[in-house]
């Protein structure tokens, strides 16, 4: 089923002909055994409030805490965290605890504005939130290119009036375009006492050097309040020394996978691989055999037809886990991408290498003129290459799309790597009370969604990518099986003379992966240690 497919069900879910909600039962049923249970203890009084210059100012006047279950707490038994000082105009933070019969601590955070000595209310404070394309989330901008625009629009209006706060998005500099370049400029301007922005957008493959250089802070103390909607793989990926520095705005999704020429494969007449996988036929035994099938059929049609495309160290990266292993464990804190798991899908890949089934001269992303002009049946890519001009944007065949193959004995769910997530992170060097209010506006200006949102919200997004349902069918089957690998975050260059990638994939076109291995592993270990530590 083609584009005429993907249009009507984009309409039909835009104008909720086709129903999202896929529990039957009440949701304001109380007996329903799915519905969290709420905390015994509970806050009134805790409102936003605007007070004179110069008064004395009472936190707990106007503020109760009760248990459902003891009925009134004592103020003795309310910590409140910030201070706010009469003498200052300005808006300041407190954030109220108490803990219920049920040993569950419930948290309540107000606004208190202290006016200027003439009566007014304190001129908003500037927050900057400093990114590599602006226009892709300032939602006043004239080019925006996100979403739901009016709605985040009358979010960040909302957000403003409230904290008293003004949200202004900026590009980095020139000298600060990207990588080694943007890090430098972020810790320079830290050093210096005059930070670029109150927030940045980066990669969680530079906590490591933003955070050890002072740039970046620390948000736990703001986790279980204002940050309480960030979602669980947010806090994984954007945690380091056991301290969270990053943080995004709703779930991780698969971003990598193997792109296909449908146009070609149907011609060859071979089986579909977005089939294959969704019969749970899509093995490594298998994925060799279709890959022997299509590279016999396209050499009929010229020499410089190949069934693979890329580099080794793509399918690698995705295929190890899949095979039950991985390249840095993030949990158990050990390099193992020299450990059985990883060099039997070495072994695997160069066999496929030496039987022909790859292009002498794969490329990455964008990939190789031969892939680009139709004559490479199958290549590794992320999502927004599909639509990317600098990618696969100008590509004039049909583009499918499957999972990466698991060994035939691996009996594990699909998992996939992640790294260099695009992440926020709040700048150092601020009181306490303006970072806890940046950290805030951050956080408010996000437009929150449920689990099920935001998988409509994704298939939505691939219903636009793909031509095909059954392409979205497969990767709705893995999308949010992801997992956090350090390969690329612990300071090594992965293309330099002791970077993994290089060597794997010199290893895996030489037959050499073990030496090479091996060999670059102690690197490895002393880099992850001074991470971790």
């Amino acid at each position: 089923m083609k584009k005429v497919f993907s249009i009507l069900l984009l309409l039909a879910l835009a104008f909720g002909i086709v129903a999202c909600n896929n529990d039957p039962e009440d949701p304001n049923d109380p007996n329903d055994p799915n519905d969290p249970v709420d905390e015994t203890a509970s806050f009134s009084g805790v409102s936003d409030v605007t007070i004179d210059f110069g008064v004395v100012f009472d936190p707990y006047n106007g503020v109760s805490a009760t248990d459902s279950v003891d009925g009134a707490i004592s103020k003795d038994d309310i910590e409140v965290s910030g201070a706010v000082d009469t003498s200052k105009a300005g808006t300041y933070t407190l954030t109220y605890t108490v803990t219920g019969s049920d040993g569950k601590e419930v948290s309540a955070t107000r606004r208190v504005t202290v006016r200027t000595e003439d009566g007014q209310v304190p001129e908003p404070t500037e927050i900057v939130i400093m990114h590599g394309a602006p226009y892709e989330v300032d939602p006043f901008h004239a080019d925006f290119s996100g979403t739901e625009q009016q709605a985040r629009q009358a979010e960040q209006r909302e957000v403003e009036d409230r904290l008293n706060v003004k949200v202004v998005y900026k590009a980095y500099p020139a000298s600060a375009a990207w990588g080694p370049s943007r890090v430098t400029a972020i810790i320079n301007a830290s050093v210096a006492g005059d930070p670029l922005a109150d927030i940045y957008w980066t990669t969680s493959d530079w906590i490591q050097q933003l955070a050890d250089g002072n740039a970046i802070a620390s948000v736990d103390q703001y986790m279980f309040t204002h940050g309480e909607n960030i979602h669980p793989d947010y806090v994984e990926v954007g945690t380091y020394a056991n301290k969270v520095y990053g943080f995004g705005a709703n779930n991780l999704t698969v971003d990598v996978g193997l792109y296909y020429n449908a146009d070609l494969i149907s011609n060859l007449g071979v089986d579909n691989p977005s089939q294959l996988f969704l019969d749970g036929q899509w093995t490594w035994s298998v994925f060799e055999a279709w890959a022997t099938e299509v590279q016999t059929a396209v050499s009929a049609l010229g020499e410089d037809y190949y069934a693979l495309g890329g580099v080794p160290s793509n399918y690698a990266e995705s295929m190890v886990p899949l095979n039950g292993g991985s390249l840095i464990n993030a949990t158990t804190g050990r390099v193992s991408f020299a450990q059985t798991p990883a060099l039997d899908t070495y072994t695997f890949l160069s066999d496929l290498w030496s039987k022909g089934l790859f292009e002498p001269g794969g490329a990455y992303d964008a990939g190789s003129p031969l892939w680009q002009t139709g004559k490479v049946a199958l290549h590794p890519g992320s999502l927004w290459f599909v639509n990317a001009d600098n990618r696969w944007g100008g590509i004039e065949f049909e583009l499918g799309f499957v999972p990466y193959p698991a060994a035939d004995d691996y009996t594990g769910g699909y998992v996939s790597p992640i790294s260099g997530v695009a992440i926020y992170n709040v700048a150092s060097g601020m009181t306490p009370e303006r970072e806890e209010l940046v950290f805030q506006v951050w956080n408010e200006l996000q437009l929150w969604k449920t689990e099920q949102e935001l998988q409509d919200e994704f298939e939505l997004t691939l219903l636009t990518r793909f031509d095909d349902e059954i392409y979205v069918e497969a990767y709705l089957e893995i999308y949010d099986k992801v997992y956090l690998e350090l390969i690329n975050a612990i300071g090594i260059s992965a293309y330099g003379e002791n970077g993994w990638r290089s060597n794997v994939n010199a290893g895996i076109r030489e037959g050499t992966a073990r030496t090479n291995m091996d060999r670059i592993k102690p690197i490895y270990e002393a880099a992850l240690e001074d991470y971790l530590n």
